[in-house]
């Protein structure tokens, strides 16, 4: 047996972690057992890596809390364009139904809770992804919880659309403008989300029914019989006509 490295050379020992044949020139030793130089070299850059994950992990994680003071744009830095927009649109309307003088102290204190939420789930899916995590999973997994949460999002929506209305025409006024009519357009799209939420279910729990009984093996396979009985009894008998 002779060395990997050293073909001229007899080896004396194998790689404690690939079995390469190491001659005496190559056999390093670590705590004892012996290892070629492609593992040592591999190792010191498998530690190295593992030490600097952290670091770079922190790192992202920080920039993107630095950019979830804007709000959205946390989200956009970890690439999650309806996140961004979501936590964006959320975010303003809170502090917009702020302007209801009865509930502004309600709705500031929601808008500033939901500020600094966002500046945590930012850092929180920077330091996920800059441990692996692929950034259109997450944005997936965010847009399903959308879906599942439909009809308490158009709830809302309604409520704030009407409350909005109630403050904009009190005391009514003719002249009212296209801003002006942003709550009604929340009404319609919270009510929206719930229709088209009710119907989905509907069809989901009615298409259960609609599907035919699958036909039984056993009965596929006796006509299968039949039939072939059949043909060669009519097999037999055209040949038996033929014979007189």
């Amino acid at each position: 047996m002779h060395c990997t490295y050293h073909p001229s050379n007899a080896a004396r020992v194998r790689c404690a972690n690939c079995s390469r044949a190491l001659c005496t020139y190559c056999d390093h030793r670590v705590k004892g057992y012996p290892y070629c130089q492609d593992c040592i070299v591999t190792g010191i850059e498998n530690l190295s890596r593992h030490y600097a994950e952290p670091n770079r992990s922190r790192a992202r994680a920080g920039i993107a809390a630095l950019c979830a003071l804007i709000p959205g744009m946390g989200a956009v830095y970890n690439r999650q364009n309806m996140k961004a927009i979501v936590q964006f649109l959320a975010t303003m309307g809170l502090f917009r139904l702020s302007s209801i003088h009865e509930m502004a102290g309600f709705f500031n204190l929601s808008g500033l809770a939901f500020y600094f939420y966002t500046i945590i789930d930012a850092y929180r899916t920077a330091d996920l992804i800059a441990k692996g995590e692929d950034p259109a999973v997450l944005e997936e997994k965010f847009r399903r919880s959308l879906i599942k949460r439909a009809p308490l999002l158009g709830i809302l929506l309604v409520l704030a659309g009407v409350l909005l209305f109630v403050q904009i025409v009190r005391p009514f006024a003719l002249g009212v403008s296209l801003l002006k009519l942003a709550p009604v357009a929340l009404i319609f799209l919270g009510g929206y989300l719930i229709v088209s939420y009710l119907k989905r279910s509907s069809d989901g729990s009615g298409s259960g029914g609609d599907y035919a009984k699958p036909t039984s093996v056993v009965y596929l396979s006796r006509n299968a019989g039949e039939r072939a009985a059949s043909d060669r009894g009519r097999y037999a008998s055209d040949h038996s006509d033929l014979l007189r």
